[in-house]
C-alpha cells in the first residue's frame, strides 16, 4: 500500500513538473511573439508618419498635376440631393416642471407656459 502512495507522488510530482515546464515554454513562446509584434508596430507607425509626411503629400501631389492655386476660388454649395426627415418637435417638459410651467402659464394667461409669439 505505501509502495502505490509513494509512486503516485512520484508520478504526480512528475506530471506537475512536465506541466510547470510547458507553461514556461508557452510563456517565453508569448513573450518572443509580443517583442516582435511591438517592433513590427514600431516599424509601420514609422513608415505611417513618413507616407503622412506633407512634403511626401505635397510631391504626390505635384506628380498628379496638382499644384498651388494662384488665387483663391470659392465653389458655390448646391441642395442637398438626400431626403432629409423633418425636424422633431422639441420635447416638452414632463413631471413637476410640466406642472409648474401650466400654473405659471395660467397665471400670466398663457397656455402651457409658452412665450408669446411676436
Amino acid at each position: 500500500m505505501g509502495a502505490i502512495v509513494l509512486i503516485s507522488a512520484a508520478l504526480l510530482l512528475v506530471a506537475q513538473s512536465a506541466a510547470a515546464t510547458q507553461a514556461s515554454y508557452q510563456i517565453n513562446t508569448l513573450k518572443d511573439r509580443q517583442a516582435r509584434l511591438l517592433a513590427e508596430q514600431d516599424q509601420l507607425q514609422s513608415q505611417l508618419a513618413q507616407v503622412r509626411a506633407p512634403s511626401r503629400v505635397a510631391a504626390a501631389a505635384q506628380t498628379l498635376g496638382m499644384g498651388q492655386p494662384a488665387r483663391w476660388q470659392y465653389v458655390p454649395g448646391t441642395a442637398s440631393p438626400i431626403a432629409l426627415a423633418p425636424e422633431r418637435p422639441a420635447p416638452r417638459a414632463g413631471g413637476v416642471l410640466a406642472g409648474v410651467l401650466a400654473v405659471v402659464g395660467t397665471i400670466v394667461g398663457r397656455s402651457g407656459g409658452q412665450a408669446p409669439s411676436p
